[in-house]
């Protein structure tokens, strides 16, 4: 087939000036890129959202947002962590210097970390290093998947060192792992059934 030749006018109304729509491509080729370039273009529309049982709040919002507020506050799926800076730890030496020098060991390993975690940061800092390598190789190979998927974890990966997780038999990167640290047993009191001799 002869290429089409895409006019000036249609490029800059369809794509970025920058764009190589203005070159001449095949028909398909031309028509994917106008159909594209107009999708891309289109914005995502807002979603309802509700929050709450009984006292319900409702609000309008994008949904990408939503999406990762929702997972933010699931906190069995992630945990707010802080990334310190050097300015961070010296504002805080003035108020805790106990605090500022868990904080500096967090800063030294570049380690995101919660603050119940950087109360024991010394005792969990091999296991945090571990976790801190899978998921960065996690990363490495969610990225490498294809667009349109599978979306499925590679069988080789492993992220046995990060937590929380579902189905862990322990408490390490929970909310109990304080507690359970400096009260043994605290946590076996308030469990009930099979969870109890977990």
């Amino acid at each position: 087939q002869a290429p089409l030749a895409i006019p000036a006018h249609a490029s800059r109304r369809l794509c970025p000036p920058s764009s190589s729509a203005r070159t001449s491509l095949p028909a398909p080729a031309a028509m994917a890129l106008r159909l594209g370039c107009r999708r891309l273009a289109e914005k995502v529309p807002d979603v309802f959202v509700q929050f709450g049982l009984e006292q319900q709040f409702r609000f309008i919002s994008h949904p990408g947002v939503m999406t990762v507020s929702q997972l933010l506050e699931v906190k069995t799926i992630a945990r707010m962590r802080a990334n310190f800076t050097q300015e961070n730890i010296e504002g805080m030496k003035k108020f805790d210097p106990e605090l500022a020098r868990k904080a500096q060991i967090a800063l030294d390993n570049k380690l995101p970390i919660n603050f119940q975690q950087l109360e024991i940061i010394e005792e969990s800092l091999p296991r945090l290093l571990e976790e801190k390598k899978q998921l960065e190789a996690a990363r490495t190979e969610v990225a490498k998947l294809p667009v349109g998927g599978p979306y499925e974890l590679p069988k080789q990966l492993d992220v046995s060192a990060a937590r929380p997780a579902p189905g862990q038999k322990d408490l390490f990167g929970t909310m109990g792992e304080l507690a359970e640290l400096q009260h043994p047993g605290a946590m076996g009191e308030l469990l009930e059934g099979p969870a109890k001799t977990v």
